[in-house]
């Protein structure tokens, strides 16, 4: 693989953790959180049920729901950077010798 191929797949990798998003939906379906990478909150809706919890029992399904979206953004990033990010190898010293050799001729 070149550096050419290794910058390529590094671009699309960057891309897809930007891209990474999670919509998670409480058990009482009272809040659903859209999450990004980074810890990103791009948006909270509220159902009607969320009207009927308590101001202390919204803020713990709201929190609750932030963090399993965020998980879930997490981990679809750790799948896409897992072994994803080929880095070609270290040219030996007698490798680099033999390039240098030929690059003088």
């Amino acid at each position: 693989m070149d550096r050419f191929d290794v910058a390529a797949r590094l671009r699309q990798v960057r891309e897809a953790v930007e891209d990474a998003a999670a919509e998670v939906t409480s058990e009482d379906h009272a809040v659903t959180v859209v999450a990004g990478p980074g810890g990103a909150v791009r948006s909270v809706r509220l159902s009607s049920r969320a009207f009927q919890l308590t101001g202390a029992e919204l803020g713990e399904v709201v929190v609750r729901t932030i963090r399993q979206a965020n998980a879930q953004v997490d981990a679809e990033i750790r799948a896409t950077l897992s072994g994803s990010t080929p880095v070609p190898p270290s040219p030996s010293l007698s490798e680099l010798r033999t390039q240098l050799r030929q690059e003088r001729r």
